[in-house]
């Protein structure tokens, strides 16, 4: 597991997947397929992996890959917007399919509240419940609590996702805070991340699962991809999950609120928006909200000099504000959704008539696609 999305934000949440506190790291080039090593048989993404394609996961089944574990969700407003797809591409390769939340809650009741951040973003994208449902307990603010309170707050997490239906759980975490700061039990038997030098042999036996390197390299994958050894079954027999009507939304999301903003469409027609679109690269149009007309002279004052789709890339911003495509309609300021990652999927060169600048403007819309607009490059870091 690699970054993490604090509030919506990426950070280094210690690099899950690279730099484990108190495990055995090493910076080597990327290890590739060899008869020595533990078996690859798992693998798990997050949207760090979202430009893996069909054919990428194929060539993990056909290089042994029997699983894959894929990040749903992160705190209680964050979901990963590559879910659907990877999903998808998973199960058409044939492999199982289980799913993991990295944590942040440090009290019982923010455990249940992650616990169903993570259920909404599950049940978006599979009606079935007979698949693995991971704690990634690895964020930094959790080595300053005891593991009483740890173990206490992840038995909250547990509870809730039980009572949901989901009784397949584990527990994922670095070898240095096993027995430390956090234990495995009898129903998180553990997926342990630990990486020596040269990885050998097998380690952690009774636990579900070692992930041995983050460094790894499949045949024709030009990306280091984490890996895991499985020690059983517990990850297997999980491909069969049927995929759910749901978009890949989250209610209980903390960008959701309850006025609506926009994308590029300056209706303010009170429809229900779809956060996702058919066509990669797709403008999602989501109607903006009425009242925050400006005069129809501002949006004569700018000149479109070219308009395109653009990759996804992903920004925090307090300044400035979302607006329609020719800037005629303002959805909303930033400062009022602080903790909001924006997603792009288009941008813009706009000509300003007044004072005779260019501006380049990035289509944004929120991870779970509730809000959006046009926002200035400049403003989003």
């Amino acid at each position: 597991m690699r970054k993490s999305f604090k509030n919506g934000v990426a950070v280094l949440g210690l690099l899950a997947g690279g730099i484990l506190l108190g495990t055995s790291t090493t910076a080597h080039a990327a290890l590739t397929p060899s008869s020595s090593q533990p078996t690859a048989n798992m693998v798990d993404v997050s949207s760090w992996q979202g430009n893996l394609t069909a054919a990428n996961y194929q060539t993990l089944a056909q290089n042994g890959v029997k699983a894959v574990t894929i990040k749903a969700s992160e705190g209680t407003g964050y979901t990963n917007p590559y879910l659907s797809q990877q999903v998808q591409y998973a199960q058409q390769a044939g492999l199982s399919v289980n799913f993991y939340h990295f944590v942040h809650f440090t009290s019982t009741d923010q455990a249940t509240q992650e616990a169903q951040n993570f259920i909404n973003a599950v049940q978006s994208v599979t009606s079935s419940k007979d698949v693995v449902m991971v704690a990634d307990f690895e964020s930094s603010e959790l080595g300053g609590i005891s593991k009483a309170n740890n173990d206490a707050n992840l038995a909250a997490f547990d509870s809730a996702l039980n009572q949901a239906g989901y009784n397949k759980t584990d527990l994922y975490t670095m070898a240095s805070w096993l027995g430390v700061k956090i234990d495995t039990n009898a129903s998180n038997q553990g997926w342990i991340a630990d990486y020596p030098a040269t990885p050998t042999g097998s380690k952690y036996p009774s636990a579900n699962a070692w992930q041995w390197a983050s460094d790894y390299r499949f045949p024709t994958i030009d990306q280091n991809l984490d890996v895991s050894q499985l020690n059983n079954s517990f990850y297997l027999n999980s491909g069969s999950a049927s995929a759910s009507t749901n978009t890949n939304t989250n209610p209980n999301s903390s960008s959701s609120s309850s006025s609506s903003a926009s994308s590029a469409s300056s209706s303010s027609t009170p429809t229900t928006p779809k956060p996702s679109s058919k066509n990669p690269g797709e403008i999602v149009k989501i109607p903006g909200p009425s009242g925050k007309q400006y005069s129809a002279s501002r949006s004569a004052s700018v000149k479109l000099i070219w308009r395109a789709n653009m990759g996804s890339h992903y920004y925090k911003t307090t300044k400035g504000a979302r607006y329609s495509k020719h800037l005629g309609t303002r959805y909303g300021y930033n400062s009022e959704l602080p903790n909001v990652t924006w997603v792009t999927d288009a941008h813009e060169k706009l000509y300003s008539k007044k004072t005779g600048h260019y501006s380049i403007y990035y289509h944004v819309k929120s991870t779970v696609g509730n809000h959006g607009g046009w926002i200035w490059r400049g403003y989003l870091k």
